[in-house]
């Protein structure tokens, strides 16, 4: 009996000293941080133009006067917004303060009086790898949902910055929740999450929550009519007129559109291919089969690309080009049957 009690106590000893002490202090302390922060979280609920709900995320407030931040995805095309608060009263978002369109993140002012409100305070600092952390968000609108893990990695991107991968889940929902560190900072904003892998889970750093300072506001209609606008006029937003036009059959318009869209992007093999798709439905094949060069130019095995290039040649009587292209369009998709066909 005395034999296993010193084995027991050698174990723990053992376990003891080479169990990290820092874990050992943030398990004791993880309770205590979730009670600390759970009154500064919010789920947000979007609704539309009827006043149907929209969309649901997370937020927690970042000041005395009650401005909330969360992921700018969350409130896009909202025509009313509102925060429900960890105590179940719910306020309505008045106006957008400050954002970060290429973090994701937003700076929102609420209509709440100031007694209700309990801010966090927010780290200037990366965190170091394997530093415990905890999410509180409301994931799938499962309010007030505790996750835990440490931060497994300060990734920089090129052309972006800082991101921070952590192992607490990112689920739809949580999407705007506070990522807290054990002293009861927010180190982040969780933000995504990779689907292809486990434990792929991503925050915008603290340091760009600071950078938003609260100013002259906008309200939401205001904000929304704006960021409709620089949408329609991005890369993105022409494109996407462009198809509207294209599957319209208006085909002039569209391609008005298109000539746009590669303009702000010169990469985008999509916006190249509908724009060729466009001229062929015009019977102006020449310059349909530029832009399609151009779509292959980018996107090499771009088999439908390939196909509508060959049929632009047929067009032309320029068989054996034609050939040619509907061979490659066969060569990267065997079982293409328009490929076939033409």
């Amino acid at each position: 009996m005395k034999i296993h009690q010193w084995l027991l106590v050698t174990f723990t000893t053992f376990l003891l000293c080479f169990t990290p002490l820092s874990l050992i202090i943030a398990q004791e302390q993880l309770p205590e941080i979730v009670k600390r922060i759970e009154p500064s979280i919010v789920l947000i609920q979007t609704y539309d133009k009827e006043g149907k709900p929209l969309a649901q995320g997370s937020g927690f407030f970042i000041s005395k006067n009650g401005d909330v931040i969360t992921s700018r995805h969350v409130i896009l095309d909202a025509f009313r917004a509102e925060i429900k608060t960890a105590q179940g009263k719910v306020y309505s978002i008045t106006q957008v303060v400050a954002e970060d369109k290429e973090g994701d993140i937003i700076r929102l002012s609420v209509d709440i009086p100031q007694k209700e409100v309990k801010p966090l305070s927010v780290s200037s600092s990366y965190p170091e790898v394997g530093e415990k952390i905890v999410v509180v968000g409301n994931p799938l609108g499962l309010e007030l949902t505790v996750a835990d893990g440490i931060v497994s990695a300060v990734r920089d991107v090129p052309s972006f910055g800082k991101i921070i991968q952590i192992t607490a889940p990112v689920s739809p929902g949580s999407s705007g929740s506070p990522v807290v560190n054990m002293k009861g900072e927010v180190i982040g904003v969780a933000t995504f999450q990779l689907s292809e892998g486990q434990n792929l889970n991503f925050a915008i750093p603290g340091q760009r929550i600071i950078k938003l300072k609260s100013g002259t506001g906008k309200s939401l209609t205001e904000w929304q009519r704006q960021a409709s606008e620089e949408w329609i006029a991005s890369a993105e937003g022409l494109f996407y007129m462009g198809l509207v036009f294209f599957f319209g059959e208006e085909y002039e318009k569209a391609l008005s559109y298109f000539e746009k869209a590669v303009l702000e992007d010169l990469q985008n093999a999509d916006a190249y291919f509908y724009m060729g798709t466009a001229y062929g439905e015009l019977g102006r094949y020449s310059e349909a089969i530029q832009a399609f060069k151009q779509a292959i130019r980018i996107k090499p095995d771009y088999a439908e690309a390939h196909t509508n290039m060959g049929a632009a040649y047929l067009e032309l009587g320029r068989y054996s080009e034609a050939i040619q292209a509907l061979k490659q369009a066969i060569r990267i998709k065997p079982d293409y049957a328009e490929a076939h066909d033409n």
